[in-house]
């Protein structure tokens, strides 16, 4: 049996040989960055690691020789990667669905909606005239954000139309319209979220400690508590946990620490 290690640039696996040393099976590290990887049974470097398939076509052909137990995955842009491999070969963990919701705020909100909770507004934005639209469904100021990853900074807070107009015109969309921006719109929020680490969601994410997230939460005009965002927070929790968990292994003993 194979546990097979997804990084794209090492900086999660080197611990993970320590880690998993009690699993008694062979490790296969899938990379994108060259050199030694002590430790590994089998390396995997692929190239455009991040942009390509060539990591999913590295699992697969591992998976032809030998049975592969599980895919773990640290680095946020692993995650549906790896959920997608483990559906591919029936391994328990983190469904796509789910781990696409903490990888793309759009994806999240659907999931939340279908679930019956109350969420913040938001919306995709795919060409100019969608900001005008929701500017006059919500008004302004408007949040435009980065649709996916951890952080999904605001790069745009127009007041108004004015302010709208010269954001477009520097550049805030591609100008090619076949090329799709990777943007939110939503109506700005006041004050401070809330954040809770694996706070429940129930119908929507199941609290899994391989793969731990954020909520971060406001306050609705009605006084109830809204959800913001879902985010991906590796940094919640030790590393070692994270590869044990995803690997189907308890706690380290207490002398390993």
């Amino acid at each position: 049996m194979t546990l097979v290690v997804l990084d794209p640039d090492g900086r999660y696996a080197a611990g993970c040989p320590g880690w998993l040393a009690d699993a008694g099976e062979e490790l296969h590290l899938v990379t994108g960055r060259a050199g030694a990887h002590p430790g590994f049974a089998r390396v995997s470097v692929v190239e455009r690691y991040e942009r390509g398939t060539g990591a999913e076509s590295a699992v697969l052909a591992a998976a032809a020789r030998t049975p592969v137990r599980a895919v773990v995955a640290i680095a946020p842009g692993d995650q549906v990667r790896a959920a997608c491999l483990r559906e591919r070969f029936g391994l328990p963990g983190r469904s796509r669905e789910a781990a696409l919701a903490l990888a793309d705020s759009v994806a999240a909100h659907a999931l939340l909606a279908r679930a019956g909770i109350a969420t913040t507004p938001r919306a995709e934005v795919r060409r100019v005239a969608d900001l005008y639209w929701w500017a006059h469904r919500w008004g302004y100021p408007l949040a435009i954000r980065r649709r996916r990853g951890r952080d999904r900074p605001v790069i745009a807070e127009p007041g108004d139309e004015a302010a709208l107009r010269a954001a477009v015109a520097g550049g805030l969309l591609p100008v090619d319209p076949a090329a799709v921006p990777g943007l939110t719109v939503e109506p700005a929020v006041t004050g401070e979220p809330r954040c809770d680490v694996d706070l429940p969601l129930p119908g929507a994410l199941p609290v899994d400690p391989g793969l731990p997230y954020v909520v971060e939460t406001v306050r609705g005009p009605d006084g109830d508590r809204l959800v913001h965002a879902v985010r991906y927070a590796p940094a919640v929790r030790p590393a070692r946990e994270l590869v044990r968990a995803q690997a189907g292994m308890g706690p380290l003993p207490a002398e390993v620490f």
